[in-house]
């Protein structure tokens, strides 16, 4: 696994860890569909794990980001930004235009970096382009 990969990956469990916490908390859902979207987490991660393919996974991980949003919408803040990103699709409506430029920066130095060098350091580097060094 890369280290791009393994980035998503770190914030992916983070985010579980914490609707982990949160969900059973929260009274107006059924306690099964907290179960059920906690499964979803555990399949997601399992399939970025199992494979370095993105079909595998990028479906799964969409679903489970809009589900979160759309259901429990109080976790949305818990969503760090870079995972809408990484699955795509209808995760990066709720990207701003802004946002959307970064993230496609951040795409051709990192993979302009990696050419070059043989690896890439992500995060150092989405931390040059959203001005946080």
């Amino acid at each position: 696994m890369n280290k791009r990969l393994a980035y998503f990956q770190n914030l992916l469990s983070d985010l579980q860890q914490q609707c982990a916490k949160v969900i059973p908390e929260l009274t107006r859902h059924d306690p099964e569909s907290g179960e059920l979207l906690l499964a979803r987490f555990a399949t997601v991660m399992a399939r970025i794990t199992a494979t370095g393919d993105r079909d595998d996974y990028l479906g799964e991980g969409q679903d489970l980001i809009t589900l979160l949003i759309s259901h429990y919408p109080q976790l949305t803040p818990a969503i760090h930004r870079d995972l809408m990103w990484f699955f795509g699709g209808d995760c990066l409506h709720f990207l701003s235009e802004e946002e959307l430029g970064h993230y496609q920066e951040l795409e051709v130095r990192y993979y302009q970096q990696a050419r070059e060098s043989g690896d890439a350091e992500y995060r150092d580097l989405r931390a040059m382009e959203f001005g946080l060094h």
